[in-house]
């Protein structure tokens, strides 16, 4: 049986082709964290800013666990979500998010 080496040589480039594409969407997940853009600040693109419950999924999303309590609070003259949660480990933990950029701070 003879083999058309024509047929064969595409071959290699349609699987380097094909291994390509996972690399190439985890090296843009990857430079999303490293420019500093996380995705849970892309849903707070809106005007009104983030309610409760998209602070309580940023947290839950950043940290995990539980959510305890969310109270909306003054800091440095700002509107901002005080969240209490629970870790998978059973730690309590404060975070405030900013009630208008969705940015997370502690303490």
């Amino acid at each position: 049986m003879k083999i058309n080496c024509a047929a064969i040589r595409p071959f290699p480039l349609v699987i380097a082709l094909l291994m390509s594409v996972p690399a190439a969407q985890l090296q843009a997940a990857g430079a999303h964290e490293r420019g500093g853009l996380r995705p849970e600040f892309s849903l707070v693109q809106k005007k009104g800013g983030v309610s409760r419950d998209e602070a309580a999924a940023i947290v839950k999303r950043r940290y995990g666990g539980k959510i305890l309590a969310i109270s909306e609070v003054q800091r440095d003259g700002r509107k901002v979500y005080r969240v209490k949660g629970l870790s998978k480990k059973s730690q309590v933990y404060v975070v405030y998010v900013d009630k208008r950029s969705g940015r997370i701070s502690r303490s």
